[in-house]
């Protein structure tokens, strides 16, 4: 029976951080941007009513759940940082081991 073995490639792995960095700017962008929009879009808006306040709170829910999608993303970077150095010094000691 063959054992089974984990192929890393560095250069996925920092591909793989680029991506996700890059995700988290542009989700966070692309909402900043749709709230602007609806600020733009509704300048007469009453700010003591009721739909303003339900508005705000809903704004509010919405950024708390960017920013822990975009801390989750960021979590996965690092760890895939450590991964690609960890493999980048096994590969380094494997490499003394043969010569």
């Amino acid at each position: 029976m063959s054992e089974r073995g984990l192929v890393v490639h560095q250069g996925s792995l920092s591909s793989m951080e680029t991506a996700l960095a890059d995700a988290t700017t542009a989700i966070t962008q692309q909402i900043d941007e749709l709230l602007e929009e609806v600020e733009r879009l509704t300048p007469s808006w009453e700010e003591s009513s009721e739909s303003h306040a339900a508005h705000l709170e809903h704004q509010q829910k919405l950024r708390d759940g960017v920013k822990q999608l975009t801390d989750a993303l960021d979590q996965v970077t690092q760890k895939l940082a450590t991964y690609r150095e960890d493999a980048r010094e096994i590969e380094v000691e494997n490499v003394a081991i043969v010569n």
